[in-house]
């Protein structure tokens, strides 16, 4: 793409497949917990997490609650509303803080992406996700070596869509809003928060059903090849 010298992805469902990673570790949980001995079945214990994962995230994105508390009262929350005694909760915690991180699944032709991008552009990650766990997926997943600046929302006390994390970003990087292109799957926190910043946006979005203000969409990373 002409004048782009400087890629920036999100990590979190863009590139490292959030999903099938926390899927795999609830497992190992529902199991290792013996959460199963009840009528509560795996589907609905991972199904429930879902749900009270993704509400407060979307708090901690708006600055309503902070990194603590996902770690303390995530599974609590999750726990209760799946029926079952919560003293178990803090090892479910430890486990999921643990593990889920260090899961290697990438989304589908991440990699063949990373590969072809890297002999291009110089490549970039800014995330709302936490540092020490953003760091193991990127070194158990294989793809460290693609980046040279990651930028964490607790680095700088600032998440995406705060123009503060782009401006940042961009400064770590030693690029500018014209040579700069943002890729992510959040149509609020990557997308309109770089557009709203001033930068070129890509909205990843496999299903094909979401909206968003984005210059351009794609639905696999293997568009990318063209498109960049």
């Amino acid at each position: 793409m002409k004048g782009i010298k400087h890629v920036f992805f999100d990590l979190d469902h863009t590139l490292w497949d959030y999903d099938r990673s926390a899927h795999e570790t609830l497992t190992e949980i529902y199991f290792n917990l013996n959460l199963n001995s009840g009528d509560l079945t795996q589907k609905k214990f991972v199904n429930t997490f879902y749900d009270v994962n993704d509400k407060l995230w979307q708090k901690y994105n708006n600055g309503l609650i902070d990194r603590e508390y996902i770690k303390t009262q995530r599974f609590n929350e999750v726990f209760i509303k799946s029926g079952i005694d919560v003293e178990k909760s803090p090892l479910a915690s430890s486990y999921f803080l643990e593990n889920c991180s260090k899961k290697p699944y990438l989304m589908e032709d991440a990699l063949t992406a990373l590969n072809y991008l890297s002999n291009r552009y110089e490549l970039h990650i800014i995330t709302n996700g936490f540092l020490d766990a953003q760091n193991r997926k990127l070194e158990n997943s294989g793809i460290a070596k693609y980046f040279k600046v990651m930028i964490t929302s607790e680095c700088i006390d600032a998440r995406k869509p705060n123009p503060v994390i782009f401006e940042h970003s961009l400064k770590e990087a030693s690029a500018t809003k014209d040579d700069s292109i943002m890729i992510g799957d959040n149509p609020r926190t990557d997308i309109q928060g770089a557009k709203d910043y001033g930068i070129k946006t890509i909205f990843y979005d496999p299903s094909g059903r979401k909206k968003s203000l984005a210059d351009f969409t794609i639905q696999s990373h293997i568009e990318l090849l063209k498109l960049l």
